[in-house]
């Protein structure tokens, strides 16, 4: 026991030692006030034991509390949680978190599976939600992660018939991109449209990504808590910048900081959906997902007559088929163009022309 008696009041205090079970660091847990040395002694040992014993009487909230500081989410993100996450998960919501069975949860997610007032998406966000608070309780205060259970829902049909693909032209995204306040942002959703990235793989972009005007592709990442990981499809790619968004970007390469977007710590999802929802908001143009302006960028690649087996290998897609059967729609413009062209060849010959094949360069 390390009571102490401060010498200017006469009273009693504690002091010891604890340690910072996320960051490891060490610190001073201090007490002042006590009357006698005993009180400060039975004090300190109330503390300690608390020490040991962390996760005690909390509840799923303040654990979610918790993992919010950990992984420094913005405000915005965290207004979010409270307001809509709260209700998702009413019934476990205030619950000591040790004592959620795994029945429990079991019913919640059925329920949530069946529920109609939520989109897939909506009940996904919510399922990873649960699933990561779990994680860091487990990893934290040792809580058993019986959310293991919980898998992602599948869309329904209704839901695949109606999300049909959206997409900007340069001169909508020209329209966007000035109601972006903030400057990070308005680059971020800059080197989407103009290099074809998933948000993920900008997400987890590093300056070491860039040598000259090239950048590799190495990684995704969907939030602080989880890490780098490899892209959707395990492959690294390269893709060639444009001297406008090189230039762009270069005030963020001088930043401190690993990451290229955000320096010390990579964006947070929950605002990068924020400020893009504003921004369109704002501006006026036609509501697209943020996945869209990926392909945005192949829609006008394609347009413009670039090799779709070049346009497949900057996307970083499995496969030639794989962009084939995601842009059919815009071949069968290609298709008619091609037409077009062969006749005008065959008319050109029978007025007594000559074709000549360019030589290959």
């Amino acid at each position: 026991m390390s009571a102490l008696k401060d010498k200017k009041t006469g009273l009693w205090y504690y002091v010891f030692k604890v340690q910072n079970p996320i960051t490891g660091k060490l610190s001073w847990k201090k007490k002042r006030g006590f009357a006698t040395k005993r009180e400060a002694q039975h004090a300190e040992a109330d503390a300690q034991r608390l020490k040991h014993d962390t996760v005690g009487e909390l509840t799923f909230k303040d654990i979610s509390h918790q993992w919010e500081d950990y992984r420094q989410s913005s405000k915005a993100s965290r207004r979010q949680h409270t307001e809509h996450f709260a209700k998702r998960f009413s019934e476990l919501y205030e619950l000591p978190i040790k004592k959620i069975k795994r029945a429990a949860l079991a019913d919640w997610y059925s329920a949530l599976s069946k529920d109609t007032t939520f989109s897939t998406q909506t009940k996904n966000v919510t399922i990873s939600y649960v699933k990561s608070v779990y994680k860091y309780a487990n990893e934290v205060y040792d809580v058993p992660n019986i959310s293991a259970l919980l898998r992602r829902l599948k869309k329904t049909d209704s839901e695949i018939i109606n999300e049909e693909m959206s997409v900007w032209t340069v001169d909508e995204f020209n329209q966007f991109i000035p109601s972006i306040d903030n400057d990070l942002y308005k680059l971020f959703f800059s080197f989407l449209f103009w290099t074809g990235c998933r948000r993920g793989e900008a997400i987890a972009l590093q300056k070491s990504d860039i040598e000259d005007d090239w950048i590799t592709i190495k990684y995704s990442q969907r939030s602080a808590l989880e890490g780098l990981k490899p892209t959707k499809t395990k492959n690294t790619r390269k893709i060639q910048l444009d001297s406008k968004l090189l230039s762009s970007l270069q005030p963020l390469l001088d930043a401190p900081g690993n990451y290229l977007f955000g320096g010390e710590h990579p964006l947070s999802p929950t605002e990068i959906s924020r400020q893009f929802n504003k921004g369109i908001a704002k501006s006026g143009v036609n509501k697209i997902r943020i996945h869209d302006l990926r392909h945005s960028h192949a829609t006008f690649l394609i347009n413009s007559g670039v090799n779709i087996v070049a346009v497949s290998k900057r996307l970083g897609h499995a496969s030639i088929e794989q962009t084939l059967q995601t842009y059919t729609h815009l071949l069968k413009d290609t298709d008619k163009f091609l037409n077009e062209t062969i006749k005008n060849m065959r008319k050109g010959c029978q007025k007594g022309a000559t074709y000549k094949e360019k030589p290959l360069k």
